[in-house]
């Protein structure tokens, strides 16, 4: 799970992280306009690595509705000036969704990313997000905000570290190639139609998933131990097989052992997110190997499942159990784990 930065210290001291990152790998200075539908900038200063450029000002006048630093990439032209591939400007505090870049740190590492939207422009029929994101398989990652609201976001690059303006600039050259398939009309095959209404479903579906403010997923990710620590009271205070015993590791949430046979392993995930269950289902059938062994999915109760992903739990044999959560506890609600 990544979090949005949104105070104005953290997302200015990342602004200025950034721009030392990339002039210290794009270490040519160029003097270059920049031109955009409707108007360009003359002699504007950016930096390149000779393939790729990078230029970024403040854009905060009175009269501006949405103030925002300004972070412009694109391609690079010696002869010619220069055209903007991607936009990824962000607020200097808060939230705005008006402005398609932010900053998100990974809650693991602690790493700081850049991040987009996958929102392209261009003033061109055709160019758009879900063209854009179907086009390039862009994956699209959740980061948390204070509001309780999750925001999309593509991995653009780390702000800091070795070869960090690598990923940059394959963004930069899939956004460039995107545009140029929609100058050459592969986006209207019937093929890319399809794959592109395939990708609007998933996306719905994601999105419905999470209507609204959804803090009590923020909540499920910081109490995963409780809910694990739920699953094996409530296993334990029904009828154990005769010498087994509940056994957790590193590699299973939980399960019962006999012996030295796992009989049932259980697996909590804090959303029933595609991702996620696609996650579940490969550890329950990795560590849950032998035939009678019962494998068990723990998802929360106000979230709906895909239905072919409970087609495909149903033919896996992989029961679900869901758990309800308030500020005080979690509560198993009582499932039927019969075979």
């Amino acid at each position: 799970m990544f979090t949005l930065l949104e105070s104005k210290t953290e997302i200015a001291e990342a602004q200025r992280t950034l721009e030392r990152t990339m002039r210290r790998e794009f270490t040519r200075v160029a003097v270059k306009a920049i031109g955009y539908p409707g108007g360009n900038i003359p002699n504007a200063k950016v930096t390149t690595n000779g393939s790729h450029w990078f230029w970024s000002a403040d854009c905060n006048g009175k009269e501006e509705k949405h103030p925002r630093k300004l972070n412009w990439f694109g391609l690079f032209a010696e002869k010619t000036g220069l055209q903007i591939s991607v936009e990824i400007n962000i607020p200097y505090e808060g939230i705005d969704a008006q402005i398609e870049g932010f900053f998100g740190r990974d809650n693991n590492t602690g790493t700081i990313y850049l991040m987009h939207s996958g929102g392209v422009g261009g003033g061109r029929k055709g160019v758009g997000k879900s063209a854009f994101l179907s086009w390039s398989n862009q994956l699209l990652v959740e980061v948390g905000c204070s509001s309780g609201r999750i925001r999309d976001g593509v991995i653009v690059m780390p702000i800091e570290g070795a070869a960090a303006t690598k990923s940059s600039t394959q963004y930069i050259d899939a956004i460039a190639a995107f545009k140029q398939a929609v100058r050459d009309k592969e986006i209207d095959t019937p093929e890319f139609q399809q794959k592109q209404r395939a990708f609007e479903d998933f996306y719905s579906e994601s999105k419905g998933r999470r209507k609204g403010k959804r803090s009590s997923e923020i909540d499920y990710l910081s109490r995963h131990g409780e809910v694990v620590d739920a699953v094996k009271d409530w296993r334990c205070s029904l009828s154990l097989p005769k010498t087994a015993r509940p056994v957790k590791n590193v590699l299973i949430d939980f399960g019962i052992l006999q012996g030295t046979d796992l009989i049932e392993v259980y697996e909590v995930k804090t959303s029933t997110a595609r991702q996620n269950v696609y996650s579940a289902i490969g550890q329950l059938m990795v560590h849950g190997a032998a035939s009678d062994c019962r494998r068990v999915i723990v998802l929360p109760h106000d979230e709906p499942i895909a239905d072919d992903l409970k087609a495909a739990l149903s033919r896996l044999n992989i029961q679900v159990v869901v758990f309800q959560m308030d500020k005080v506890k979690t509560t198993i609600l009582t499932p039927n784990l019969s075979k």
